[in-house]
């Protein structure tokens, strides 16, 4: 058997989308991850039944036939320890893993990835020989790593306001990107969690595209001025961030005071605060810019 191979049209290899869904790029959240948890200690206690009674575990190996482009692909699914994605060997943390959890032949597994929706439909279900033996303490340690690491996040990051014009054209200038570029994952990491408001509603104090920002940055105490733009506008003057940079896109929908921890080049995390938005087009009145 041949695993992992798109065959409809006689190409081979997987979609960079089909790839960060069986990854675990994006990750659970913390009530999907206890309720997968919860599952597998479930599944693991019963006794051995037949693939039909049980549907997807861990250990089975499934063809999927891909509804966006009617694609077929062989995968495996199992524990996050033993993933090998680009092999077809997908953890159940992900999030393609976790949505085949328990799914049986004729049913359809949705994951949502980056404002997307991908959906899969379970064609054929298998048991390969050897299943792997579920560990409770070893994978609990692993997800509630996991768990904690998203909570830490989700606490921290502070709500993101956008305007539907920046959103627009920012969704056009993403589509240009390589799905995997990283400047692209970032971006649509914020874009997904943000409000989104019409571009005469957006509040004067929240940070949209062509605005002027004064930075706090609070292990040093700099206090530098940047105008966030899109990468055409980029200059030499060195006083504009592109919104592709990993400050640019965490810059985008901050309201004053907001307040981010980002991890620099160095790997150092640097408190970043926005101090004051000095201009903001729609403030101004310059709703179409």
């Amino acid at each position: 058997m041949t695993i992992f191979t798109k065959n409809s049209s006689g190409n081979s290899g997987i979609s960079a989308l089909f790839l960060m869904a069986s990854s675990a790029i994006q990750p659970l959240s913390p009530t999907q991850l206890q309720q997968l948890l919860s599952q597998l200690d479930c599944l693991s206690g019963r006794k051995l039944k037949a693939l039909s009674d049980t549907g997807m575990v861990p250990g089975c190996s499934a063809r999927l036939l891909d509804l966006s482009d009617q694609t077929e692909v062989w995968l495996t699914l199992v524990y996050p320890h033993q993933a090998k994605p680009e092999q077809g060997f997908i953890s159940v943390l992900s999030p393609l893993g976790a949505a085949l959890l328990g799914k049986n032949v004729g049913e359809v597994a949705e994951v949502k990835l980056f404002r997307r929706s991908l959906r899969f439909l379970l064609c054929d279900l298998m048991s390969v020989k050897q299943a792997p033996a579920f560990q409770p303490l070893e994978q609990e340690k692993i997800m509630n790593q996991t768990l904690t690491t998203r909570s830490f996040t989700e606490q921290v990051l502070p709500d993101l306001v956008v305007s539907s014009l920046d959103l627009d054209r920012l969704d056009q200038l993403l589509s240009r990107l390589p799905v995997t570029d990283p400047a692209r994952r970032q971006l649509e990491q914020e874009l997904e969690r943000a409000a989104v408001l019409d571009p005469a509603a957006m509040p004067a104090n929240v940070v949209t595209m062509n605005s002027t920002v004064r930075l706090r940055l609070l292990k040093t105490g700099e206090e530098p001025c940047l105008t966030l733009v899109y990468p055409k506008d980029l200059d030499a003057s060195g006083d504009k961030v592109s919104v592709l940079a990993p400050v640019g896109s965490a810059l985008l929908g901050l309201s004053e005071g907001a307040q981010i921890h980002w991890s620099m080049p160095d790997g150092e995390i640097q408190p970043i605060q926005v101090l004051q938005l000095v201009y903001q087009p729609e403030r101004s009145g310059q709703l179409h810019r």
